[in-house]
């Protein structure tokens, strides 16, 4: 009886451990205020909402915000270089006038998704608005240049409900946020190495990363820690894949 307890006590202490190091993996986001809506908004969502893919597999989806502008067509040479690809959220009024970077994005094989029309902070629109003046409208504006396919949506800042996100999801849509963040929006974070260090430490399986193809200042320093970082996930076994191919 006592081999039994002894046993049963040490699987269960298994559980609680490998649990644990599932939560610590994905507690690294750098805005950890944030992460916790996350986690609940995957949860919640049946699939329709995701925040981190499959723990256990090395794969990183590295998505860009924002575009398309001519950063796009830089971050898209990066990627192709090192085989890896890529997820842009782009912004529906700046889709016009890009088509040369969106069909080179295409033609590499990178996913192209939905970041609202304007970037407007939607989380207090109702389901209808929300759909129609960001989501909807900028699907239209896709449809214009051949791309009908588009399932996934980010919305600005990562604000959302889930009352939107099941929403969305009754037009098929999924939402998509992050894990890791590289803050190279804020110019106090996104100098040479700081981006490369920050997700050196916090690289994980099914990471989905926070980047932007906008140049907020220090372009060249996001690039070049862009090409470390693929690097250095390459050197460490992980594939760089799209949100749509995150296991």
């Amino acid at each position: 009886m006592k081999i039994v307890r002894f046993w049963m006590f040490f699987l269960c202490f298994l559980v609680i451990k490998s649990n644990a190091k599932n939560v610590f993996e994905i507690k690294k986001d750098s805005f950890p205020f944030i992460e916790k809506v996350f986690l609940e908004h995957q949860k919640n969502s049946n699939g329709f909402a995701i925040a981190y893919g499959n723990l256990s597999k090395k794969e990183i989806a590295l998505t860009f915000d924002d575009g398309p502008t001519e950063v796009s067509k830089e971050i898209i040479k990066i990627l192709n270089k090192y085989h890896a690809k890529g997820t842009f959220f782009w912004v529906g009024h700046r889709i016009k006038n890009n088509e040369k970077i969106i069909q080179f994005a295409r033609k590499n094989g990178h996913l192209i998704a939905n970041h609202s029309w304007n970037h407007e902070n939607g989380f207090s629109f109702s389901n209808e608005f929300l759909w129609e003046s960001q989501v909807e409208k900028t699907l239209n504006e896709f449809s214009k240049y051949g791309i009908t396919d588009v399932q996934y949506f980010r919305p600005p800042f990562g604000a959302i409900t889930q009352n939107q996100i099941d929403f969305l999801a009754t037009k098929n849509i999924k939402t998509v946020l992050w894990s890791i963040t590289t803050n190279d929006w804020d110019p106090k974070e996104n100098s040479d190495d700081l981006m490369f260090q920050k997700l050196k430490k916090n690289m994980h399986s099914g990471a989905i990363v926070l980047f932007h193809d906008f140049d907020y200042g220090n372009l060249d320093s996001k690039l070049k820690d862009l090409e470390k970082i693929l690097i250095y996930g390459i050197r460490k076994g992980y594939k760089f894949v799209t949100v749509a191919n995150l296991n």
